[in-house]
Protein backbone atom coordinates (compact mmCIF):
# COMPACT_ATOMS: atom_id res chain seq x y z
CA UNK A 1 0.00 0.00 0.00
CA UNK A 2 1.13 3.42 -0.81
CA UNK A 3 0.74 6.23 1.83
CA UNK A 4 1.27 9.64 1.06
CA UNK A 5 2.72 12.28 3.72
CA UNK A 6 0.06 14.29 5.24
CA UNK A 7 -2.82 11.37 4.86
CA UNK A 8 -4.25 9.33 7.63
CA UNK A 9 -2.17 6.47 7.42
CA UNK A 10 1.12 8.58 7.28
CA UNK A 11 3.31 8.09 10.39
CA UNK A 12 5.12 11.05 10.98
CA UNK A 13 8.09 9.06 12.32
CA UNK A 14 8.76 7.73 8.92
CA UNK A 15 10.24 11.23 7.73
CA UNK A 16 12.95 10.00 9.64
CA UNK A 17 13.68 7.67 6.89
CA UNK A 18 14.66 10.32 4.66
CA UNK A 19 18.17 10.25 6.43
CA UNK A 20 18.80 6.73 4.58
CA UNK A 21 18.51 8.56 1.18
CA UNK A 22 21.76 6.99 -0.45
CA UNK A 23 20.03 9.13 -3.97
CA UNK A 24 19.61 12.89 -2.40
CA UNK A 25 21.18 12.61 1.27
CA UNK A 26 21.93 16.46 1.34
CA UNK A 27 18.07 17.19 0.59
CA UNK A 28 16.47 18.47 3.36
CA UNK A 29 12.64 16.44 4.86
CA UNK A 30 11.55 20.46 4.90
CA UNK A 31 12.46 20.98 1.20
CA UNK A 32 10.92 17.14 0.21
CA UNK A 33 7.48 18.07 1.59
CA UNK A 34 7.05 22.05 0.91
CA UNK A 35 5.78 23.49 -2.48
CA UNK A 36 5.03 20.76 -4.84
CA UNK A 37 7.03 18.07 -3.26
CA UNK A 38 5.76 15.54 -1.50
CA UNK A 39 6.48 11.58 -0.21
CA UNK A 40 5.12 8.39 -0.52
CA UNK A 41 6.43 5.03 1.64
CA UNK A 42 5.28 2.01 0.28
CA UNK A 43 4.00 0.06 3.15
CA UNK A 44 3.87 -4.03 3.50
CA UNK A 45 2.37 -5.66 6.72
CA UNK A 46 3.08 -2.23 8.07
CA UNK A 47 6.67 -2.03 7.41
CA UNK A 48 7.88 0.40 5.33
CA UNK A 49 9.55 -0.95 2.22
CA UNK A 50 10.10 2.04 -0.04
CA UNK A 51 10.39 5.43 0.05
CA UNK A 52 9.43 7.88 -2.70
CA UNK A 53 10.35 11.68 -2.99
CA UNK A 54 8.11 12.91 -6.07
CA UNK A 55 7.75 16.83 -7.00
CA UNK A 56 4.48 17.24 -9.03
CA UNK A 57 4.00 19.73 -11.25
CA UNK A 58 3.17 21.54 -15.47
CA UNK A 59 6.48 20.58 -16.78
CA UNK A 60 9.35 17.80 -17.21
CA UNK A 61 12.20 18.99 -14.98
CA UNK A 62 15.72 18.01 -16.00
CA UNK A 63 17.73 19.12 -13.75
CA UNK A 64 17.75 19.19 -9.62
CA UNK A 65 17.42 23.00 -9.54
CA UNK A 66 13.75 22.69 -11.71
CA UNK A 67 13.59 19.62 -8.76
CA UNK A 68 13.88 21.48 -6.22
CA UNK A 69 12.29 24.71 -7.19
CA UNK A 70 8.32 25.43 -7.51
CA UNK A 71 6.82 25.68 -11.26
CA UNK A 72 3.76 28.08 -10.36
CA UNK A 73 0.93 25.55 -10.36
CA UNK A 74 -2.12 27.22 -9.69
CA UNK A 75 -4.42 24.25 -8.82
CA UNK A 76 -5.06 20.69 -8.92
CA UNK A 77 -5.70 20.82 -12.75
CA UNK A 78 -2.06 21.99 -13.33
CA UNK A 79 -0.88 19.27 -12.50
CA UNK A 80 0.25 17.15 -15.10
CA UNK A 81 3.73 15.46 -13.98
CA UNK A 82 5.11 13.44 -11.35
CA UNK A 83 8.58 12.99 -11.21
CA UNK A 84 9.86 10.65 -8.86
CA UNK A 85 13.61 12.49 -7.93
CA UNK A 86 14.67 9.61 -5.25
CA UNK A 87 13.73 6.11 -4.94
CA UNK A 88 15.34 3.86 -2.15
CA UNK A 89 14.64 0.79 -0.18
CA UNK A 90 14.27 1.50 3.88
CA UNK A 91 16.70 -0.39 5.74
CA UNK A 92 14.01 -2.49 7.51
CA UNK A 93 12.14 -3.84 4.22
CA UNK A 94 11.52 -7.16 4.18
CA UNK A 95 9.59 -7.65 1.08
CA UNK A 96 11.07 -9.08 -2.33
CA UNK A 97 10.23 -6.87 -5.23
CA UNK A 98 9.02 -3.92 -3.14
CA UNK A 99 10.45 -1.22 -5.64
CA UNK A 100 8.22 -2.62 -8.10
CA UNK A 101 5.16 -2.50 -6.02
CA UNK A 102 5.83 0.89 -4.96
CA UNK A 103 5.92 2.50 -8.60
CA UNK A 104 2.93 0.27 -9.57
CA UNK A 105 0.94 1.59 -6.78
CA UNK A 106 2.24 5.25 -7.05
CA UNK A 107 1.79 5.51 -10.35
CA UNK A 108 -2.16 4.36 -9.63
CA UNK A 109 -2.32 6.48 -6.90
CA UNK A 110 -1.22 9.45 -8.68
CA UNK A 111 -3.75 8.54 -11.71
CA UNK A 112 -6.38 8.69 -9.62
CA UNK A 113 -5.93 12.41 -8.93
CA UNK A 114 -5.74 13.20 -12.57
CA UNK A 115 -1.85 13.12 -12.94
CA UNK A 116 -1.00 11.30 -16.65
CA UNK A 117 2.93 11.57 -16.97
CA UNK A 118 5.02 9.39 -14.56
CA UNK A 119 8.85 10.41 -15.26
CA UNK A 120 12.25 10.04 -13.19
CA UNK A 121 15.19 12.22 -12.82
CA UNK A 122 17.93 9.48 -11.90
CA UNK A 123 21.22 9.41 -11.17
CA UNK A 124 24.01 7.28 -12.86
CA UNK A 125 26.09 6.16 -9.84
CA UNK A 126 28.59 4.26 -11.31
CA UNK A 127 28.85 5.75 -14.80
CA UNK A 128 32.70 7.51 -13.97
CA UNK A 129 34.04 3.90 -12.92
CA UNK A 130 32.67 2.43 -16.56
CA UNK A 131 33.59 5.05 -18.25
CA UNK A 132 37.26 7.40 -17.99
CA UNK A 133 35.89 10.32 -19.97
CA UNK A 134 32.88 12.23 -19.80
CA UNK A 135 30.79 10.51 -22.90
CA UNK A 136 28.53 12.15 -25.39
CA UNK A 137 24.47 11.15 -25.32
CA UNK A 138 24.92 8.27 -27.46
CA UNK A 139 27.16 6.32 -25.43
CA UNK A 140 25.55 7.26 -22.66
CA UNK A 141 22.34 5.78 -23.47
CA UNK A 142 24.57 2.82 -24.90
CA UNK A 143 25.87 2.32 -21.10
CA UNK A 144 22.15 2.72 -19.55
CA UNK A 145 20.43 0.25 -22.35
CA UNK A 146 23.49 -2.41 -21.30
CA UNK A 147 21.78 -2.26 -17.65
CA UNK A 148 25.22 -1.65 -16.07
CA UNK A 149 24.18 0.23 -13.70
CA UNK A 150 21.85 -0.51 -10.77
CA UNK A 151 19.58 2.61 -11.12
CA UNK A 152 19.27 1.97 -14.76
CA UNK A 153 18.74 -1.59 -14.16
CA UNK A 154 15.90 -1.25 -11.62
CA UNK A 155 14.15 1.33 -13.95
CA UNK A 156 14.28 -0.82 -17.18
CA UNK A 157 13.34 -3.55 -15.62
CA UNK A 158 10.19 -1.87 -14.29
CA UNK A 159 9.17 -1.18 -17.71
CA UNK A 160 10.28 2.88 -17.60
CA UNK A 161 11.95 4.03 -21.24
CA UNK A 162 14.38 6.17 -20.81
CA UNK A 163 13.05 9.62 -22.28
CA UNK A 164 16.62 12.07 -22.11
CA UNK A 165 19.79 12.30 -21.26
CA UNK A 166 20.56 15.69 -19.20
CA UNK A 167 24.03 17.21 -19.05
CA UNK A 168 24.40 19.66 -16.28
CA UNK A 169 21.75 18.24 -14.08
CA UNK A 170 23.24 18.10 -10.91
CA UNK A 171 26.43 19.98 -9.93
CA UNK A 172 26.29 18.30 -6.73
CA UNK A 173 29.72 17.32 -5.11
CA UNK A 174 28.66 13.66 -5.25
CA UNK A 175 26.78 13.79 -8.92
CA UNK A 176 29.95 15.80 -10.49
CA UNK A 177 31.78 12.68 -8.66
CA UNK A 178 30.07 9.53 -9.76
CA UNK A 179 28.93 10.91 -13.91
CA UNK A 180 29.76 14.40 -14.32
CA UNK A 181 26.61 15.97 -13.71
CA UNK A 182 24.47 13.55 -15.77
CA UNK A 183 20.84 12.38 -15.00
CA UNK A 184 18.22 10.50 -16.78
CA UNK A 185 14.89 10.54 -17.23
CA UNK A 186 13.13 7.72 -17.03
CA UNK A 187 9.64 7.62 -18.57
CA UNK A 188 6.92 5.26 -16.66
CA UNK A 189 4.05 5.99 -18.67
CA UNK A 190 3.63 2.12 -19.46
Amino acid sequence: MIVQYGDVGFNEEWLELVKNDPVHPTISIEKRITGNRTIFVYVHEDIPQFMVCVRIGNRLPRNMMEVLNDDGYKSKYDITYAIFYSVFRLPQATLKGAGTLAIKDLIEHCRKLGVNNFFTLSPIPSMKIHLKNKPDESIVRQYLESWEGSVARFHLSNGAKIHSINFDADYSELRLNESWGVMVNYDYNL
